[in-house]
């Protein structure tokens, strides 16, 4: 064995291999790890030139692999106006909107006619109930374009000049699969647009450059994460990582799904599986409906409080039509392209579900697993049909605190509290995932973890006391089960010799603190292939 490079020592090592071996120190040599031990045996294996980092009893675990998240959406932000609220955010007031997007307006100093854009806006969670129209807009910014992109990314608020762009006219119907909200008694749009009505205009604004790029993966980074995903990027957004990546290599991977809409030319480019710099084009994304906590989330039950417009005896909205889900499938499995489906309702996952068995049946089979992006308002009977198809869930536990006393609202407690059924489908023998879908939720790992193993929410409810699951296994979640799903387990995910030295150090043991203390814990530093990528010190 060549002497190693680095030697970290006197740490709980948790490992996450096959037997969750709890070790003392790791030795890396040329960016892999190289031997996992005591502090004595690996510290002899140290020659003149090995740093050796003692780790003073911190706790070192596998760099957290993000199942779930969007690079692309996220970078853009980082210069906009974030309008979280509490526990994430300070937003709480409408007045307190208007003044964020006239900071970012001063900040970005955009020229008339261009965008001022805010995000994370959820109106739920505010003290005066958040509602924002186009004519508040209007008057606030009658030089710009306005657009405030909703908490669930899924909808959002944009001001008159927007609705002249998009044609959203007084008394034009409503596109396939969205919603354009109106004045009351009226069918002139208000400014408030959900699902197809809204996508188009989203990706639109997701714009940037290799500084906000950068300082989207420091801030990945900064959580311990060393691989992270593009979760539905347009060919063009896919070429420009692809850019970046080939110009010099990124500090962390990043793996792009493919919209579904630019499949072919994903297939076409021959970019499928191929590595560049770090970044990997990975698979295909489809949206197939939209989110719960906007109440378009796509459910066979309908909802308690209606929809979003109003509506009543509302099921949410469906993105893709049966053929097109179908068409999609069909189109990736024959050309071993993996699937990764957005279904947050049980509607959109038995559209996933009967586009794989109809994609079978015409001889197209997967080579991958298909994975079920959120799982949320599910019936656990799929589970069993994940199973029997293959599929392996990447679940949203965050969804539990975060919106947790919403989802009871909409749905009512039984299946509010079976979202993200995460103990079930372990029990089941499935390996599901824990995802943060960032820049809908935080980045933050510890967060995700402790909402696996609470399920509580912001007003102290217990979303589902059944569907707790224990801190190693919310770990695993995090870790090796993500590798597993994104076909990366021979490389990353655990901690254990030949594999990558990608290593988060945490100031706690999050299999010894009380479970509450989980989200407090803090990342020291993070590694990726042996090489300091954060450094908190």
């Amino acid at each position: 064995m060549s002497t190693p490079d680095l030697i970290l020592t006197d740490a709980t090592v948790l490992t996450v291999d096959g037997a969750d071996t709890v070790a003392e120190a790791v030795a890396v040599t040329d960016g892999l790890i190289s031997a996992v031990g005591s502090t004595a045996d690996i510290t002899a294996l140290a020659g003149p030139d090995t740093v050796v980092t003692d780790l003073g009893g911190h706790t070192l675990i596998p760099g957290f692999v993000d199942a779930h998240s969007h690079v692309s959406m996220g970078a853009p932000y980082v210069k906009h106006a974030a309008l979280l609220t509490p526990p994430v955010g300070d937003t709480r007031t409408v007045k307190d909107i208007i003044a964020k997007l006239h900071a970012a307006k001063d900040r970005n100093n955009p020229a008339p006619g261009e965008y001022v854009i805010g995000w994370g806006y959820y109106p739920d969670a505010m003290d005066d109930d958040g509602v924002v129209t186009a004519e508040l807009l209007d008057s606030e910014f009658p030089d710009h374009r306005v657009a405030l992109v909703h908490v669930s990314a899924h909808g959002g608020v944009v001001n008159s000049r927007v609705l002249d762009d998009l044609g959203y006219t007084d008394g034009v119907e409503n596109p396939e699969g969205g919603t354009i909200v109106r004045k009351e008694g009226t069918k002139q749009p208000n400014g408030v647009l959900w699902e197809q009505a809204w996508m188009q205009l989203m990706f639109g604004l997701l714009d940037y450059g290799k500084d906000e790029l950068h300082a989207m993966l420091a801030e990945y980074a900064r959580w311990g994460m060393t691989t992270v995903q593009d979760g539905a990027a347009e060919w063009s957004q896919v070429e420009k990582l692809r850019g970046y990546a080939t110009d010099s290599p990124l500090p962390i991977d990043i793996r792009s799904l493919v919209i579904f809409s630019d499949l072919d030319k994903a297939i076409d480019s021959g970019m499928f599986d191929s590595t560049v710099g770090g970044h990997t084009l990975q698979g295909v994304k489809l949206i197939i409906d939209g989110s719960p906590q906007g109440k378009t989330a796509f459910v066979t039950e309908e909802y308690v409080t209606g929809g979003p417009g109003g509506e009543t005896h509302w099921h949410g909205l469906a993105n893709m039509g049966q053929p097109v889900v179908d068409e999609v499938v069909e189109n990736a499995y024959r050309h071993g392209v993996q699937v990764f489906a957005h279904c947050n309702g049980d509607g959109a996952v038995d559209r996933l579900l009967d586009a794989h068995r109809a994609a079978t049946e015409f001889g197209a089979h997967a080579t991958a697993p298909t994975i079920p992006i959120h799982s949320q308002v599910m019936r656990h009977e799929q589970l069993d049909d994940y199973i029997a198809t293959g599929f392996e869930p990447s679940m949203f536990t965050v969804h539990t605190y975060l919106f947790g006393d919403t989802h009871i609202a909409n749905f009512g407690e039984e299946r509010a509290f079976g979202i993200s059924p995460m103990r079930s489908a372990i029990d089941k023998g499935l390996r599901p995932t824990n995802h943060s879908d960032y820049p809908v939720t935080p980045i933050n790992p510890l967060l995700l973890l402790w909402s696996s193993v609470s399920r509580t929410s912001t007003g102290g409810v217990v979303l589902g006391e059944n569907e707790r699951v224990t801190p190693m296994e919310g770990l695993r979640a995090l870790t090796i089960n993500a590798a597993y799903e994104h076909r990366t387990e021979a490389d990353r995910g655990s901690i254990e010799v030949g594999k990558m030295a990608d290593l988060a150090v945490l100031d706690a043991n999050p299999l010894d603190v009380e479970a509450d203390a989980i989200k407090d814990i803090e990342v020291l530093r993070t590694y990726k292939r042996g090489v300091v990528v954060y450094d908190g010190n």
